[in-house]
């Protein structure tokens, strides 16, 4: 219980850093882009985000099952739906600031990327 605990914990901490710490460098390298609050509507920039988004979600399903390694499939899908009932408030206090599109993309990618990022731990099974 404790490594699964920890295995959720370590997913969710690994996105965090990399979504935040990518952003920071997407604002800074893309300044000019982004207003004095530090939102974008161009579309090149908010691709950017996706991108940033889908492999923080990949990487937090990869760690997660990494430090699981019993309840893989379990603390994948914990760990997808706590990203995710994050996400929905973010989204929603932003959607006014962001296009729907984004919104929702960024919405629908959260939980089969975590899952998909999960699968990508070679299995321990002998065959």
């Amino acid at each position: 219980m404790i490594m699964s605990i920890i295995s959720i914990v370590a997913g969710y901490a690994v996105w965090t850093v990399l979504f935040l710490g990518g952003s920071a460098g997407i604002r800074t390298v893309m300044s000019s882009s982004h207003d004095a609050a530090g939102y974008s509507s161009d579309v090149a920039v908010l691709l950017t985000y996706l991108v940033l988004s889908m492999v923080a979600s990949i990487a937090a399903g990869f760690v997660t099952a990494k430090v699981s390694k019993v309840k893989v499939k379990r603390d994948s899908l914990i760990l997808a739906g706590a990203l995710l009932a994050t996400g929905i408030p973010v989204q929603i206090s932003n959607w006014s600031l962001l296009p729907v599109w984004y919104n929702l993309a960024f919405l629908a990618m959260l939980v089969p990327l975590t899952i998909w990022g999960s699968t990508l731990v070679p299995s321990k099974r002998s065959v």
